[in-house]
């Protein structure tokens, strides 16, 4: 429950931090954590205090200190020993102190002890964000980093929101947060999932404060929610703010929209005039929109490669589509800024796109501020929204797999932004279809030959094994189907139809020992080739709600050939299974006394379901698996 508070912030900050200061010393031994909060703890954040000072529009200084008790080697990560910086970013303090289990001082870091280097990401041809860490190797756990930085930023467009519980097996005993306002700069505030916590909430016309303490570890859950629906977070965005020197003022998503397109995007289309005669001829005989954005995408594909660039406002605002169109290469602003500018010369209207990628987040559609991590395209068609993933050389025309799928973006137009949401793969088109013979011997040898069709997120999940050495090929089958011992890979072949968006896989291969001798009986699975491998834990007491975040369809049909002087004499009964969470059948049926037919047909359905669902769920998927591991018998005559 919150408790809130009116009170003078600067009067507040002051004492909050003065006790804070005290406590810490009195609490620098590892024994004085409460053990509740030990418990199932790879750290324990002792305290952490971040406080925002925004002085104008374009200045703003965070201190931060931070105090983690570390158990083990993977709590380490939560000792933060870093900051970093840029042309727009100063540090100003930056120290910090190890001690011991028993509270005594290990050693100190002033910031001249901090290693300086460039941020390396492995990908960017250039960048001008800079580093300052040290690195402490621990000789024994437990111990205790005190950490405490003070950074000037020009920037204001982020503000760090207030994160206090950043992951699973991480306990807190004390967070607080404060932002400080002496001119009241007019920001706006969204708090998110505060109800579920105690915390203690103080704001004026001058700035606000939030604090929590003692919380105990949470423990990840199987198909749970992503941890960040679950925690507390607090996001601070001001209405007039300055990025890299470029002004702004929003205050909602269509404001938003309108200031990126305008300050960020506009003007940065211009092309040579060779290249736009160049596409005015590809696509001089295709004969709808679709068409010619598809012809254009696959030039764009063609031509260029992904390198990231992240100089200065670079990092925000993508290089001109004509240094693109003369160097090949650009980052995803840059590829989707060129992509449109192309289309754009076609007389084709596309949008620049901005999203969260990788792991589903949506752009907070009740939240205007400076959101999302990755650049897409959108071109509205007649019939469908078309979504374009520049970046990548080998994804076919409209689609965008589940790197950017169903989720809420930022279209950015000239009137202004507009909240869409990418497409949605339902579990029909998410269908892998696998087809196989299976010769086998009366020495327990096999040898099949598979065809594999992948479609929809299922072709996202499979496509990428046709770019792997022949070796490493090889080995995913085996490890994919590890269940077979002695597997070998003796023939491969791919075809990878880009207009359907189908990936279809033929592999060939043998095992001298598929199936087990039992006298004159040989016992072996008749589902070879697509064995359901998910096993559930159980909980004694589930805490969150069941998320099954894509279905999918999986159909299977082996022929099996039996060896010359073997017969089977009982069928296992056709078993199926219908739930609410999808439909499962297994059937084996006698062609003529030397083939069987093998058929298996999966649905699972996506959606979120009660935690109480969860047991019921673990149990489907247990009986599937089980069903799955039917062993059948061949009678030698």
């Amino acid at each position: 429950m919150q408790r809130i508070l009116l009170q003078v912030l600067v009067a507040v900050s002051i004492l909050v931090c003065a006790n804070v200061s005290a406590q810490e010393e009195m609490n620098m031994k590892v024994s004085s954590i409460d053990t509740s909060l030990i418990k199932n703890a790879n750290a324990v954040v002792r305290s952490e205090k971040i406080v925002i000072e925004i002085n104008s529009v374009s200045s703003m200084v965070i201190k931060t200190k931070r105090i983690v008790t570390v158990f083990n080697k993977s709590g380490k990560r939560y000792a933060d020993s870093y900051e970093g910086y840029d042309p727009s970013t100063k540090i100003r303090k930056l120290e910090a102190v190890v001690y011991d289990a028993s509270g005594k001082e290990i050693k100190k870091y002033k910031k001249k002890d901090f290693i300086d280097q460039s941020v390396y990401d492995g990908f960017s041809l250039a960048r001008d964000d800079r580093v300052k860490y040290f690195n402490y190797t621990p000789t024994v756990y437990p111990y205790t980093l005190v950490f405490e930085s003070e950074v000037e930023k020009s920037s204001t467009a982020f503000i760090r929101p207030w994160d206090p519980l950043i992951a699973y097996k991480l306990a807190v005993e004390k967070s607080s947060y404060a932002i400080i306002n002496p001119n009241e700069i007019p920001f706006r505030i969204k708090e998110k999932n505060l109800e579920n916590y105690d915390i203690e909430k103080k704001k004026t016309s001058q700035g606000l404060h939030f604090s929590l303490s003692d919380i105990p570890t949470r423990v990840s859950e199987k198909l749970g929610p992503s941890y960040s629906e679950l925690v507390p977070k607090v996001f601070i965005a001001l209405s007039d703010f300055s990025l890299e020197g470029i002004r702004g003022s929003i205050h909602d998503w269509e404001s938003m929209g309108k200031w990126q397109y305008s300050n960020l995007i506009s003007g940065r289309d211009r092309l040579p005039e060779s290249t736009i005669q160049k596409v005015s001829e590809l696509v001089a005989d295709a004969t709808t929109k679709k068409e010619k954005a598809k012809r254009i995408y696959e030039y764009v594909q063609g031509k260029t490669r992904y390198v990231s660039v992240q100089l200065g406002i670079g990092g925000w605002m993508p290089m001109p589509a004509a240094d693109v169109d003369r160097l090949g290469y650009g980052d995803c602003k840059a590829l989707t800024n060129y992509t449109k500018a192309l289309l754009s010369s076609q007389d084709i209207e596309s949008f620049y796109t901005v999203v969260y990628a990788n792991k589903r987040r949506d752009i907070d559609a009740e939240f205007a501020s400076m959101q999302g991590d990755h650049v897409i395209l959108n071109i509205r068609d007649e019939e469908e929204d078309i979504w374009l993933e520049c970046t990548s050389q080998t994804l076919p025309f409209n689609f965008i797999g589940d790197f950017t799928d169903n989720r809420d973006v930022l279209v950015v137009k000239p009137s202004g932004g507009e909240i869409r949401r990418t497409k949605k793969y339902e579990p029909e088109e998410n269908l892998l279809t696998t087809e196989s013979k299976i010769i086998l011997n009366a020495d327990k040898s096999m040898v099949a030959y598979i065809k594999r069709v992948s479609k929809g997120l299922q072709y996202d999940w499979h496509y990428t094994i046709q770019y792997q050495e022949p070796k490493d090929q090889k080995m995913y089958y085996k490890k994919h189907w590890n269940y077979i011992n002695g597997l070998d890979v003796n023939g491969l072949k791919y075809s990878d139809d880009k207009d359907t968006v189908a990936f279809t896989e033929e592999i060939n291969v043998s095992c001298n020992a598929f199936t087990k001798k039992a006298g004159n009986r040989l016992l072996l699975y008749p589902n070879a080739f697509n064995l359901d491998k998910v096993e559930l834990p159980k909980y004694a007491s589930r805490k969150n709600p069941l998320v099954i975040d894509r279905g999918y369809v999986h159909k299977d049909e082996s022929i099996l050939i039996l060896p010359d002087g073997y017969i089977i004499t009982t069928l296992p009964e056709k078993k199926s299974l219908e739930s609410e969470f999808g439909t499962y059948t297994y059937a084996l049926e006698k062609i003529n006394e030397s083939e069987l037919k093998f058929t298996k047909f999966l649905k699972i359905l996506d959606g979120v379901f009660p935690k109480e669902k969860y047991e019921e769920y673990r149990k489907f998927r247990e009986e599937i698996r089980k069903i799955d591991q039917t062993r059948i018998v061949l009678k030698q005559v």
